[in-house]
């Protein structure tokens, strides 16, 4: 009994031995006739390319780009307008003339009794001598004027009746007023500047119109 099992049993392990190697026989030639017509079909069939797929990456790059100008040097631009002012100077001689002016009236007037006055500012003296007198006028011709400052230092000067004079008393120079401003004697060595006078017949008004001589103390007697 125990043979037949172990025989038995033997034939089953190589009918199962067999069907392994049959297995491992048709495996084997599966994998042939696999690897086979994969080849054969490479072969004949088209070749058809597999397209991996396939990550595209886009890469935008934005450049913003800030332009700031920084000068060093500030250049200002200006307009400059330049005059030229061209000056001549152009000498004229201009005439300068004495101012007329009244000075008296003939009623105003008496022998021997002097009239104080000024004309165009410098101090004179306008005489009536009761005579006829050089440059004098009005009816009798005897109204005079003269400046009162002496010529030898600018003494003022007075009128002396008595002796119709007229008299510095710095030094006693001493003029004739009846003889165009003489002088008489002292230190002065001028006639004393008479004023040009004119008279009004209508009117007996009397004006003085300019001086004969330079006044003294003065460059100019205008």
């Amino acid at each position: 009994m125990n043979q037949w099992v172990n025989s038995v049993g033997s034939e089953g392990e190589r009918k199962n031995s067999m069907s392994r190697r049959e297995f491992l026989a048709i495996s084997a030639a599966g994998i042939v006739g696999l690897a086979v017509g994969y080849f054969a079909g490479r072969a004949t069939a088209p070749v058809k390319e597999v397209v991996k797929p396939q990550t595209v990456t886009q890469t935008k790059t934005e450049t913003t780009t800030a332009t700031t100008t920084a000068t060093a040097t500030e250049t200002l631009e200006r307009t400059v307008t330049t005059t030229e002012t061209e000056t001549t100077t152009v000498e004229k001689e201009v005439l300068k003339a004495y101012e007329r002016v009244k000075i008296a009236n003939i009623r105003d007037l008496s022998v021997g009794k002097p009239l104080q006055i000024s004309y165009m500012g410098r101090p004179i003296v306008v005489l009536k001598l009761g005579e006829p007198a050089q440059g004098g006028v009005g009816p009798d011709n005897d109204i005079v004027a003269f400046s009162t400052l002496c010529t030898h230092m600018g003494g003022g000067l007075f009128y002396d009746p008595s002796n119709k004079a007229l008299v510095c008393p710095l030094h006693y120079s001493v003029f004739d007023p009846a003889r165009g401003g003489m002088v008489v004697v002292g230190h002065a060595t001028e006639y004393l500047p008479q004023v040009i006078l004119e008279y009004d017949e209508n009117t007996g008004d009397i004006y003085a119109v300019g001086f004969n001589r330079l006044v003294y103390g003065v460059e100019s007697n205008l």
